[in-house]
């Protein structure tokens, strides 16, 4: 259970990213599966991928890891993180440079 109109922006937010930087010929999978009590839902990539030490920063407001790109404010993972607290789920990401990135989503049951 959640809600539908935040889940739906989380999850357009983590698309969108993964299609951005992911390299055309490259791949996307979106899924999901019991995690304990959760539901975790997971969007993997192909795509550049981001340096461990990176990561603690890249749900912060207007953080952008390529600041030669002009496309977006550096605000999709900031909404992610705040959604998911209002939620009160929570989100992980798993990265490595060149191999992709894997966000997951984890939604705790409510009532």
């Amino acid at each position: 259970m959640s809600n539908p109109v935040l889940l739906d922006g989380i999850l357009r937010n983590l698309v969108r990213n993964a299609i951005k930087y992911t390299e055309p010929g490259g791949r996307i999978l979106i899924g999901c599966r019991r995690s304990g009590e959760d539901m975790r839902i997971d969007v993997y990539d192909t795509g550049v991928g981001m340096a461990a030490e990176h990561l603690p920063q890249i749900f912060e407001a207007f953080h952008r890891l390529d600041s030669t790109r002009a496309d977006g404010l550096g605000i999709g993972l900031f909404v992610v993180r705040r959604a998911v607290e209002l939620l009160g789920h929570r989100v992980e990401v798993r990265s490595q440079v060149g191999r992709g990135s894997r966000f997951s989503v984890f939604a705790r049951p409510t009532g």
